[in-house]
């Protein structure tokens, strides 16, 4: 429903919305978050998530380094969904620093 606000915090956690104004995080690895609801925010922090979103939406992602023997954030970025640089229904994990479309 609307407004829904929703957490995870296993891996490989699957989690969707279809109300508006949504707030899901997750902080398992390997998440997968997504929203069709409008003016969500959808936030993975784990290692190799993904995530998408509808056009106005916002998605926030982090990425993952092996160092010292343990995962480590090297990276957390957000971007909001403008169906241009950013496109709607398209899954998007970080890669670089960057937000790259998931084939």
């Amino acid at each position: 429903g609307n407004f829904a606000k929703m957490a995870s915090s296993g891996d490989s956690a699957r989690m969707a919305s279809s109300g508006n104004f949504a707030k899901m995080a997750s902080s398992g690895d390997s998440a997968r978050m997504a929203s069709s609801g409008e003016n969500a925010v959808v936030m993975c922090a784990g290692y190799d998530s993904e995530a998408k979103a509808k056009k106005g939406s916002w998605i926030t992602l982090s990425e993952w380094e092996w160092v010292n023997d343990k995962y480590t954030p090297v990276c957390v970025k957000t971007e909001r969904v403008d169906g241009e640089r950013i496109k709607e229904d398209t899954w998007y994990k970080l890669c670089g620093g960057e937000f790259v479309e998931v084939q």
